[in-house]
């Protein structure tokens, strides 16, 4: 096997089998944005999640209720999230090109992960009005990871996805009843793509390009090279990065002192991506390549397989969200959310190369905008220990099968939460919250048509829950 160093491309569009433009992955809120930013909204659903401001998250949910807090405070959490998923094949084909043969592999494929997920929030007065933070957590990201000979593998076998977000925030208190909030996001997103590549399609679509008219597809099966041959993949592995900037602002409105009403919206950010690859390709393709020539009589290798530079955009959502916090008694606080995520902005991804040869590589999108819907509650059952429970509803941004892959195998779920929170002592608590999330049954049924007729379309269904444990300890000083 040879290997070859090269910035992120598919082999171009000699094949377009490797599916590099897909920068998504799994699971759990609409499209890939993780809601997971303390552990004492877990609970709940994170219903309330901008009106409550009982803790420092608020600095991301709503910045305003930074107002509402005593003295300087600090939260750290974390968050295991492990997603339980089972692909049954339905029909999955090589391409067009290939004659739609069956693809080999496994009838089913596991592709489950276990997620870490860290919050870290801090707040401190400047004065009676006036307050600032820091939040720093994890906004969007996903992974999947198939055994290398699954059916699918040439649309997937890896994919990664974290976004880091660094969000300072300042709060203002314009009366007892109106307090406003603004920050500044800070992101980096990290995305790491890997497929396998059909080295037989590979050489049959060499063949009828037929740069060169010696060659035919009686070479390709001469060499070893017949389609769907796993013994014969070569692999593909992708990295890339992006460093991005938005903003957000809220406000919290109490029209009585038993009401909280607050309101926060968050910019949609767009991230210019640079990364690498690194292919390995088997060595009866490489003399194929080497022994023709394209059009313009250089060798294969000299424009599909040398370093290359690109460039991607990828455009995150806004949200925007109102949330409720009712204290109906001295014990019991009713919560209420509704959040809107303009996944319609991301309509499609497209890598353009340095290398002109490679062309570019098209993947539609078409997402649509979708809501979150949450409510909970809260139940002080001493002065120390607070019960919470809650139930949500999350829309998925993916509208069909055909747009669904299998880097992103999500579809509508439905939340329920329970969770406590207990004061250690007179600075320091301690919350936990735990949720298990159903999915409906997930079909796919997708082929790439920007591919030459060499992808295969990947037909089948998904089954999936997640289980969600958060954890968090806070601390407030003089």
């Amino acid at each position: 096997m040879h290997r070859y160093s090269a910035r992120i491309r598919p082999l171009g569009s000699l094949i377009g089998i490797v599916s590099l433009a897909s920068l998504t992955g799994v699971v759990n809120a609409g499209g890939f944005a993780l809601i997971e930013h303390g552990a004492s909204g877990m609970g709940n659903a994170y219903a309330g999640a901008a009106a409550v401001s009982n803790d420092p998250s608020t600095v991301w949910f709503n910045p305003a209720g930074m107002s509402e807090l005593d003295g300087r405070q600090v939260s750290v959490g974390i968050h295991l999230l492990k997603t339980d998923t089972t692909w049954t094949d339905e029909g999955t084909t090589l391409g067009a090109l290939l004659g739609r043969g069956e693809a080999s592999g496994p009838d089913t494929s596991e592709p489950g992960t276990l997620s870490t997920l860290p919050n870290f929030y801090y707040v401190a007065p400047i004065n009676q009005q006036w307050s600032y933070g820091l939040s720093i957590g994890v906004p969007f990201g996903s992974s999947t990871e198939y055994d290398r000979d699954w059916k699918g593998r040439y649309s997937t076998v890896k994919s990664g996805i974290e976004v880091i977000d660094i969000n300072p925030a300042i709060s203002y208190k314009m009366s007892e009843k109106v307090s406003l909030g603004f920050g500044i996001s800070v992101q980096q997103l990290s995305a790491e793509l890997a497929s396998a590549v059909d080295s037989g399609a590979a050489c049959l679509r060499l063949a009828a390009d037929r740069f060169d008219t010696s060659f035919t597809t009686a070479d390709c099966i001469n060499a070893g090279l017949t389609p769907g041959n796993v013994e014969n993949d070569g692999y593909a592995e992708v990295t890339g990065d992006s460093i991005a900037m938005s903003f957000n602002m809220g406000a919290l409105f109490k029209p009585r002192n038993d009401l909280k009403i607050g309101v926060a919206y968050r910019h949609s950010i767009d991230h210019e991506i640079d990364g690498d690859g690194d292919f390995t390709t088997p060595e009866n393709l490489q003399a194929i390549y080497a022994s023709n020539t394209t059009a313009a009589s250089q060798p294969l290798t000299n424009s599909f397989l040398t370093d290359t530079g690109a460039k991607a955009e990828v455009d995150l959502p806004a949200t925007f969200s109102i949330s409720t916090a009712w204290q109906t008694t001295d014990k019991v606080q009713l919560l209420g959310d509704i959040t809107w995520t303009g996944w319609s902005s991301f309509e499609e991804l497209r890598i353009r190369y340095e290398n002109e040869d490679q062309g570019e590589t098209l993947s539609t999108q078409s997402w649509e905008d979708v809501f979150r819907y949450s409510v909970g509650i809260n139940y002080a059952y001493s002065d120390k220990l607070v019960l919470r429970t809650g139930v949500a509803y999350d829309e998925e941004a993916i509208p069909n099968a055909q747009l669904r892959t299998a880097r992103i195998p999500g579809n509508d779920r439905t939340w329920f939460s329970v969770g406590a929170g207990y004061q250690l002592s007179k600075r320091v608590s301690f919350d936990l919250g735990y949720a298990h999330l159903f999915l409906d049954e997930t079909p796919i049924d997708h082929s790439s048509p920007e591919s030459g007729g060499t992808a295969q379309e990947v037909r089948g269904t998904y089954d999936s829950t997640v289980d969600i444990l958060s954890a968090q300890i806070n601390w407030e000083f003089n």
